[in-house]
């Protein structure tokens, strides 16, 4: 076993606020042909349902959907699952149900501290083994808002649940209507309490808002970045987004070379340090550790994707609470991804460790 890793898992440690979202994901598979009752094949591609949709956009489109699982979903508990596993016990306020906590959360009411605002949002989830297409109904995150999150905790608790944090993380930017007066409620408390160590951002779908919303978020950001150091995680359809809204020529696709673009980008939004992961490797750019990437295989034996990019981030937070190299940071986020999709489930120490020995690059 690669003790280096093991080492440093054993020796991380403090406290991770993670906000402000959470969601119900009913997840169904499409049925491709069906022989019998017992008898179906269901659609294994992304492509197959994109070509279907598009075979018939003169008409109708009717799918019989298989039930797969009704699970959790969302930035927060997500991102926390591996550092709940790993016993840090992170922060996670959010909505997980108004009078009660949904079963869906249920697991995470042991091994992290719920607090709940309101009812969650629903997401439809149709799930393949190469991606995945999520329908939501957006209006409970969407309604929240800073006041009421002053509201529900009180001057008191908001201090106690602001202090002492290592890291700070905010999801799901795009679909968040008041992610900006949210991003400023938080910030707020650091004007008497010590500031974190770093700040983590996944916007999400950066398509969904305008080019002048997204540059004004960046810019208010950056605004904070020589107080608190800034990561944005990107996925490999995001980062690509984010190089055409800031004008960053980025042709080659190779791991270097998407490294060094996100060093260009990085230096013109005023960000400390960006971070994108892919089926195939994760790169990042650091001010203090430079460029960066670790290569990953695709997995391909597949049980649960909806999750893998928070899976990713939750690894790379976790290697972020210490001091070890940002390329090493990436290895342990790669790992915690790839195991999440073949065991939907986050890894202890020891598997996590031997899921990084099974790594292309590590």
């Amino acid at each position: 076993m690669n003790q280096k890793y093991l080492n440093y898992l054993n020796q991380i440690k403090g406290k991770i606020l993670l906000g402000c979202d959470g969601f119900v994901d009913e997840t169904y598979e499409i049925v491709e042909e069906r022989k019998s009752l017992a008898d179906v094949r269901t659609m294994q591609n992304l492509r197959m349902f994109g070509e279907l949709l598009v075979n018939r956009a003169d008409g109708g489109v009717g799918v019989e959907l298989i039930p797969k699982r009704r699970c959790e979903g969302g930035f927060g508990v997500n991102t926390a699952r591996l550092a709940a596993v790993l016993g840090l016990q992170p922060v996670l306020p959010g909505l997980y149900g108004k009078n009660a906590i949904d079963p869906a959360f249920e697991e995470f009411q042991d091994s992290c501290h719920l607090y709940s605002l309101g009812d969650p949002a629903l997401t439809i989830a149709l799930e393949f083994n190469d991606g995945k297409v999520l329908m939501s109904n957006l209006q409970a995150v969407s309604n929240l808002t800073w006041d009421d999150f002053e509201a529900f905790f009180g001057p008191e608790k908001l201090r106690e649940l602001f202090s002492d944090v290592a890291i700070l993380g905010l999801g799901y930017w795009s679909l968040t209507a008041d992610f900006d007066n949210l991003f400023k409620g938080f910030m707020k408390q650091y004007e008497s309490l010590k500031a974190p160590q770093r700040m983590f951002f996944d916007f999400a779908d950066i398509k969904k808002k305008s080019s002048e919303s997204f540059m004004a978020s960046l810019s208010l950001i950056a605004s904070f970045n020589s107080r608190i150091p800034m990561t944005l995680s990107l996925n490999e359809h995001e980062v690509f987004e984010l190089f055409a809204r800031t004008g960053v020529d980025c042709q080659d696709r190779a791991p270097a070379a998407v490294a060094a673009a996100l060093t260009i980008a990085r230096q013109k939004i005023g960000f400390d340090e960006l971070v994108v992961h892919t089926p195939e490797f994760a790169a990042a750019s650091s001010t203090a550790d430079g460029e960066a990437h670790a290569l990953q295989e695709r997995q391909t034996k597949v049980i649960r994707s909806a999750g893998a990019g928070d899976s990713f981030n939750g690894g790379y937070i976790c290697a972020s609470l210490g001091e070890i190299p940002i390329r090493e940071r990436l290895v342990i986020a790669n790992a915690a991804t790839a195991y999440f999709v073949t065991h939907a489930a986050a890894p202890t120490k020891g598997e996590l460790v031997a899921q990084i020995e099974k790594a292309r690059d590590h």
